[in-house]
């Protein structure tokens, strides 16, 4: 059996990677979260594209609701919240990507590493290319099973 890359199923359910830049407010990261329900994360670029940070749907949520959040779950410093208004580059995680050539296997151990459903997908510049979400393993799953199935 072919093994499977990152190529072969990126854009079976997103089309393009939501970007944004460190300086964009938290109003944009949010905008480009709910642009498409499919999306989990937003990825910080410079203005070349290349790759800075990734700001996951969770890590968003907990810094538009941190009032209603138990302190014990909030992952980032409450101070630096209060101090002023964060901006993308405030908040992002250091970057995690895939690029085209790796294997399925290769990106789940590292999206199970880091608790993420999405991965930027990085050309050799670092430049995102693309993403690769959770729900395309599924597609991918369910092709391959049903091309499989007895009739």
């Amino acid at each position: 059996m072919k093994r499977i890359r990152v190529s072969d199923i990126r854009q079976l359910i997103t089309k393009e990677a939501s970007l944004v830049r460190p300086e964009d407010p938290l109003t944009k990261v949010a905008e480009e979260i709910v642009r498409d329900p499919k999306t989990r994360s937003v990825y910080v670029v410079d203005e070349e594209g290349k790759l800075l940070g990734i700001i996951t749907v969770h890590l968003l949520i907990q810094f538009l609701y941190y009032p209603y959040i138990p302190t014990e779950l909030i992952s980032y410093d409450l101070p630096f919240l209060l101090s002023r208004e964060p901006k993308a580059g405030d908040i992002m995680q250091p970057p995690v990507w895939a690029r085209d050539d790796e294997s399925v296997t290769d990106v789940l151990v590292k999206m199970f590493k880091h608790g993420l459903e999405e991965l930027p997908v990085v050309d050799d510049e670092m430049r995102v290319v693309g993403d690769l979400n959770i729900l395309e393993f599924i597609d991918a799953w369910l092709s391959l099973y049903r091309t499989h199935q007895p009739s």
